[in-house]
């Protein structure tokens, strides 16, 4: 190029640096060099005509300025020159968006086909697993393009363990008892007419394969005609899951009524365990009426069939021919029980109606205490109604407790050290001397104001210097200790979505090898289940869908008093363990090192009762571990892990317990 002609398009960069040059590969590389000829004559006449050699040109830019996805990272990073590109995203992205800028504000692009706008995202891109090809087309003013190529790879999908079924039905009879996931055995009668049948199961995991009576079926689908002898014939439905090794028996076992059967669904003997039936019972008779005392809360029915191959049920629930029924509980008034006998022949029933009239609550006498708990230390026993004496060891940096109690009755009154206290209220505080022993005096007056009961409680605060050791238990399955690092995880508050009944929980830290001293600037980190018994973190068959969750896990640091606080909720339960809280202590906010002490926090099963038994906690009572005995934590006992409780299920607890570290 001559110099005037370089030094003059040297004046106009904005002119020569919109012009592109396709890329041309080796194979037609003397083609290339003449289109390069052109190109060159072509920048030349446009570099005259910006000059003012000639008239304007539509632009030829059809390069991108940016190109970002909203999923996954470009490889390499972008250059408007590099037109092929990979990225890889996790298995649960299944769209993606590209937002792809021109050079040129005169370009148009189109993504896979369809337009988008310059600088804005892209309609969703579909993602098989596996790998998908995303085009990007950039067309120049002068309709000349380039196509930048997105090579995007989704991960496999994780094998799915869930081998449960999510719903199982026959063709003929009723399942009993109703169908649940989790229960793996059932029987069914039915009528000797019926022969054969056919079972439909569908699977939780829609990757989870089905065997009916050892044949494949498809989840959803009714198997098979099975035949069905006289008798019980049992029929398993096996579902293998998604990762091919998980597996899941469930059975069915089929009666078949006999050739012939009895129709007599009649009653040859019906009693009360409280009461008296009006009128006498007769088989023919269907109605009845009894009264009982108001003291009588539950009572059973003993109901006997006249034929015994016949079957029965009070208020729906199965009763073995000739034995009582579970206890049914009584409300003040007027109660309904009914009696159902099925015939053998499983078509034939008769319904027997008792009307119970509890009585009205008389004056009460009883002074008893349902509930007593401390503010710090634990009794000893463990609180009774029956037992009015105990004692408490009580931490040596502790200088006062309350007591939290609730009468049997409520309509008694207390009085704790001659100060009267709300039944399910807190006392006054009450000053501890170290070394010495108080006694606190708590006297139950019942409704008839008569009858009096005397609790007491020996109260021994420790000497300066003096305190035990809080024993080391496990860190558990689900400590996830990765977050330690995460300075978001330092907050008090750690429910964040969470619901449950409120809970505070105060710890104090104290050195054993420092006098029993408050332990400052120490990290405490805790974590907990919610009160569906779930962990966030984590993602396994009896805690799936949590990973990346963080809820009710947090760290706070000591104050100078050696106490951090934490608002939460109360936690709920799981199978195999009681309710417990997770701890661990960091000396000099140190999380980078191995705890110093790991450790769980016990709460009264009176409480814990209490919370269950409230509207939000939907799972109900612990049904796997019912005892401190039972649990393979707590069972060596909980002396120096049981929290003091305060407050109740409607505005909340605060749970306290003193630490001591070595």
């Amino acid at each position: 190029m001559p110099d005037s002609f370089a030094g003059h398009a040297a004046h106009h960069p904005s002119k020569t640096a919109g012009s592109q040059m396709t890329t041309i590969p080796p194979s037609t590389a003397r083609p290339a060099r003449r289109q390069a000829l052109g190109a060159l004559s072509m920048l030349g006449a446009l570099t005259l005509q910006a000059c003012g050699g000639g008239s304007s040109t539509a632009s030829g830019n059809a390069t991108l300025l940016g190109l970002s996805l909203s999923s996954g990272t470009l490889s390499p990073a972008f250059t408007s020159d590099t037109l092929n590109y990979t990225a890889s995203v996790s298995s649960t992205t299944a769209t993606l968006t590209l937002t792809p800028t021109a050079a040129d504000s005169g370009a148009t692009i189109q993504v896979n086909g369809t337009a988008v706008t310059s600088g804005a995202a892209s309609g969703s891109v579909a993602l098989n697993v596996g790998s998908n090809t995303v085009s990007v087309v950039v067309s120049a003013a002068n309709g000349s393009s380039r196509t930048y190529t997105v090579i995007v790879t989704r991960a496999a999908l994780a094998a799915s363990s869930d081998a449960s079924l999510s719903a199982l039905s026959l063709s003929a009879g009723t399942l009993s008892p109703a169908f649940a996931a989790g229960t793996l055995s059932y029987s069914v009668g039915v009528a000797n007419g019926v022969s054969s049948l056919t079972l439909t199961a569908t699977t939780a995991s829609s990757t989870a394969t089905l065997r009916i009576g050892g044949v494949t079926t498809a989840s959803g689908s009714a198997s098979g005609a099975l035949s069905l002898a006289v008798g019980t014939t049992t029929i398993t439905v096996q579902v293998t899951a998604g990762d091919g090794s998980t597996t899941r028996n469930y059975t069915v076992a089929v009666t078949r009524a006999a050739a012939s059967v009895s129709s007599d669904a009649t009653l040859s003997g019906l009693l009360l365990s409280a009461g008296t039936l009006s009128p006498t019972f007769a088989s023919g008779t269907r109605n009845y009426t009894s009264s009982v005392a108001n003291s009588v809360g539950t009572l059973t029915v003993t109901p006997t069939a006249t034929v015994a191959a016949s079957t029965i049920t009070v208020n729906g629930m199965a009763v073995t021919n000739g034995s009582a029924s579970t206890g049914v509980a009584l409300a003040v008034g007027s109660n309904t029980l009914t009696v159902v006998v099925t015939a053998e022949d499983l078509a034939t029933t008769s319904t027997t109606t008792i009307t119970i009239t509890r009585a009205a609550a008389t004056v009460s006498s009883d002074a008893s205490l349902s509930a007593l708990t401390l503010s710090s230390g634990s009794l000893s026993p463990a609180f009774a109604a029956a037992t009015t004496s105990y004692a408490a060891a009580i931490a040596n940096t502790v200088t006062s407790i309350t007591v939290t109690l609730t009468a049997s009755s409520s309509a008694a009154k207390v009085q704790v050290n001659g100060n009267t206290v709300a039944s399910g209220g807190t006392s006054a505080s009450i000053a501890l001397t170290a070394g010495a022993t108080a006694t606190l005096s708590i006297v139950v007056t019942a409704e008839d104001g008569v009858t009096t009961r005397t609790y007491t409680v020996l109260a021994t605060r420790a000497s300066t210097g003096t305190c035990t050791l809080t024993p080391t238990e496990t860190e558990g399955p689900y400590p996830l200790l990765a977050i330690l690092s995460n300075s978001a995880m330092v907050r008090s508050d750690i429910r964040e979505s969470k619901t449950g009944v409120p809970l505070k929980i105060k710890l104090t830290i104290q050195d054993l090898s420092a006098g029993c001293a408050p332990v400052s600037g120490a990290a405490v980190y805790i974590w907990h289940c919610d009160k569906d018994g779930l962990y966030s973190g984590y993602n396994v068959s009896n805690n799936a869908g949590q990973t990346g969750q963080t809820y009710l896990r947090g760290i706070q640091v000591t104050d100078t008093n050696g106490q951090v606080t934490f608002t939460t909720i109360y936690p709920g339960w799981y199978a195999g363990r009681i309710t417990h809280v997770h701890f661990q202590v960091y000396l000099n906010n140190n999380l980078n090192v191995t705890a110093t002490a790991t450790s769980q926090l016990a709460f009264p099963q009176a409480t814990t009762q209490t919370v269950y038994a409230t509207s939000l906690y939907t799972k109900g009572q612990n049904t796997s571990v019912t005892s401190f005995a039972a649990d393979n934590v707590f069972s060596d006992g909980t002396t120096y892990q049981m929290a003091s409780i305060s407050g109740d299920a409607t505005s909340g607890y605060t749970a306290e317990l003193v630490v001591t570290i070595a």
